[in-house]
């Protein structure tokens, strides 16, 4: 599925989570990622389609960190949903995606509009 999101604001909580846990996210995709998310807003809800999972408990979180792999920019990336086990709630919700990469994306500023694929035929949550 190819969609296009802008880039929103951000917290800075992956930054620390996979500087401070980089073996953990390497662990789970088989790259290391460089620190951090970009965010995109879609117009929107899509639910994540698991391709693996970061446990909470590993990272020392109350909440557990899904992740599907996709490309932005034509780069290997990877959304990151956080999941909490008790109410299926977590992060931004389903229409802002977190995305990681395992290298710098040029021309990341707010309002910015990325193409981005996701592996998935589900277009919607």
């Amino acid at each position: 599925m190819l969609l296009r999101g802008r880039v929103v604001g951000e917290c800075n909580h992956f930054q620390r989570r996979m500087t401070e846990h980089a073996e953990v996210f390497k662990n789970a995709v088989g790259r290391a990622f460089r620190p951090g998310t970009i965010n995109l807003e879609v117009d929107h809800e899509i639910a994540i389609k698991e391709d693996c999972r970061i446990k909470g408990e590993e990272i020392g979180e109350p909440e557990d960190f899904i992740l599907e792999r996709c490309l932005i920019g034509g780069r290997d990336g990877y959304r990151i949903r956080p999941w909490n086990p008790e109410n299926g709630r977590g992060g931004h919700g389903d229409n802002i995606l977190e995305i990681s990469c395992f290298e710098e994306i040029p021309g990341v500023e707010m309002g910015t509009e990325f193409e981005l694929e996701l592996f998935t035929d589900d277009a919607g949550a």
